[in-house]
């Protein structure tokens, strides 16, 4: 994470604010597992008391996706991992947050990390709690497309023309023509733009069980279509009214 936009600038008279509140929480005896703790707990009850509809579940899927703070990028990375429990990434968190902790020299600082831990882990623990515990299955190409029968008219047609089976496995060997052929789909606004590659690499993933990788991801859509992709993106353009 970019450590600038983290601390920001420096001024001394923070430190004057700073070493009173270390002081305040040294003394009242809350440390940072403690203070985290109680943080959870008040964005799982705030996430209870939501009802979850079609509409705002996508809308919390992209402001999920484009948190951007100390516990948000490291809850996240974790998050990925299938092999680790929700405990596991809190304590995960927890190391990082100490890791980066120990290389602070001034008050200042510490009260920044800490603030921005604490309040990016009950908003990002909300809206975890709100999508992972209430949507009980993993994000697909329907949560990221518009159009309520895009998505299906999509598939119909990788179907049709042998890119996946009937069950949605791919057959195809060349991922970086497949993965272009969702970035132009982003670019007119048939995937919705305002979710990050990674979330459509998730999807993807999700979608046609096998992996893409972040590399491979960004090499083949810096890559000029082909000739036979430019026929597979006229094709969709009619299908999917897109202007092209």
């Amino acid at each position: 994470m970019d450590k600038k936009k983290l601390y920001g600038r420096w001024y001394f008279w923070e430190e004057i604010i700073g070493y009173p509140m270390m002081l305040y929480y040294w003394i009242k005896g809350d440390k940072i597992q403690k203070m985290l703790s109680e943080r959870i707990e008040k964005a799982r009850q705030k996430a209870d008391q939501i009802t979850l509809t079609e509409k705002n579940k996508n809308e919390f899927l992209i402001e999920y996706d484009n948190l951007d703070n100390f516990f948000s990028f490291h809850f996240k990375e974790i998050d990925k991992s299938r092999n680790h429990n929700f405990e596991d990434k809190i304590k995960y968190c927890l190391k990082q947050y100490r890791k980066e902790s120990s290389k602070q020299l001034t008050s200042s600082n510490m009260m920044i990390l800490q603030g921005n831990f604490l309040n990016g882990a009950e908003n990002t623990l909300f809206l975890y709690f709100v999508l992972h515990k209430k949507v009980r299955r993993e994000i697909r190409l329907s949560d990221i497309m518009i159009g309520e029968n895009s998505s299906k008219i999509f598939i119909d047609f990788l179907q049709d023309k042998k890119f996946i089976d009937e069950n949605h496995n791919l057959l195809v060997d060349q991922k970086s023509s497949f993965i272009r052929i969702h970035r132009f789909l982003k670019d007119h606004h048939i995937i919705n733009p305002d979710f990050q590659d990674t979330t459509i690499i998730e999807a993807m993933e999700n979608e046609y069980n096998t992996n893409f990788d972040k590399g491979t991801f960004s090499r083949a859509i810096t890559i000029k279509p082909s000739d036979f992709e430019e026929s597979i993106y006229k094709e969709l353009s009619k299908i999917l009214n897109i202007k092209y």
